[in-house]
């Protein structure tokens, strides 16, 4: 046990003590207690590839789409989500890696692994369905205030086949709620396409 007077001259020296003070060697020491970094201040951790980040972003960018500034944070907090997720896995197998660790500290270092893990999915669950929330309310929005017809839907061209038949030479689009324009499948138009019979046959 510390004496009195060991006590004073820890609380002395910890007093002289200040940490960094220079931004170069505060920037070395940010990631001193870094255990997992699902709690880190940047998503790229030192060692990790930006690269495959930004490729993350892109394909989850292109799946969902986004069309404004709320669409697109909504998608980043998916991708950054799932990218901890990505670096859990490999904590995990860290842990299972032959150590010298104790089994008590093994199955705390699982447990809180595993939690995080549960935490993560909900996270990127929830995220989803308020993006998805978010998107039905913009529709309901703009059908309220009586949004222009050409936002969700696009005039196809109706073109002649010199057999005096009709036919879409391109077809009419609709805006899904991802924002992605379809076409209108030639079935649902009942349009029989080039070789439309002319009107008397």
């Amino acid at each position: 046990m510390a004496t009195i007077n060991q006590i004073r001259a820890n609380r002395l020296n910890a007093q002289k003590n200040t940490g960094p003070r220079t931004p170069e060697a505060k920037e070395r020491v940010r990631y001193n207690a870094l255990v997992h970094g699902c709690r880190a201040e940047s998503v790229i951790l030192p060692g990790e590839d930006r690269a495959k980040f930004e490729a993350l972003l892109d394909r989850l960018s292109s799946a969902w789409n986004p069309q404004d500034e709320m669409e697109k944070t909504l998608v980043e907090q998916i991708a950054v989500n799932q990218w901890k997720l990505a670096r859990l896995d490999q904590a995990e197998a860290r842990v299972y890696a032959p150590s010298d660790a104790s089994t008590g500290e093994f199955a705390l270092a699982i447990h809180r692994i595993h939690l995080t893990e549960a935490r993560l999915e909900r996270c990127v669950s929830a995220t989803i369905a308020d993006l998805e929330r978010y998107r039905k309310e913009q529709l309901a929005r703009r059908e309220a205030q009586g949004g222009d017809r050409s936002d969700v839907f696009r005039d196809g061209l109706i073109w002649g086949n010199g057999k005096g038949g009709r036919y879409f030479e391109v077809l009419p689009q609709v805006c899904g709620l991802d924002g992605k324009w379809r076409d209108i499948p030639r079935e649902a138009l009942a349009d029989p396409g080039n070789d439309a019979p002319a009107p008397d046959e």
